[in-house]
């Protein structure tokens, strides 16, 4: 019983984990685009105060949702960083 259990419980994580993948793939796509946009219109390709909004809000969310705010913020900071190079790198 406990062993189908764990088994059961390893199939949902790994499709969450597909599901964030998926979710990850979708959201560096949409930034992708948004830094093709903003090129195509002499736009800067960071704009400061929507990375702090947007992190004020995903940490406010993970905080809400009772998320380690430690492995919150790193994981912010891993996906906004990337998206930050992304656009500098596509900008030159």
């Amino acid at each position: 019983m406990i062993v189908n259990e764990v088994l059961a419980l390893q199939q949902a994580i790994d499709q969450i984990d597909d599901q964030l993948i998926e979710l990850l793939r979708r959201r560096f796509e949409h930034s992708r685009r948004i830094g093709v946009i903003k090129k195509s219109a002499a736009q800067p390709p960071v704009d400061p105060s929507r990375v702090q909004s947007q992190r004020d809000r995903f940490l406010r969310h993970c905080a809400e949702s009772g998320l380690d705010p430690e492995m919150s913020k790193q994981l912010l900071l891993a996906i906004t960083d990337r998206v930050i190079a992304e656009r500098l790198a596509a900008a030159d």
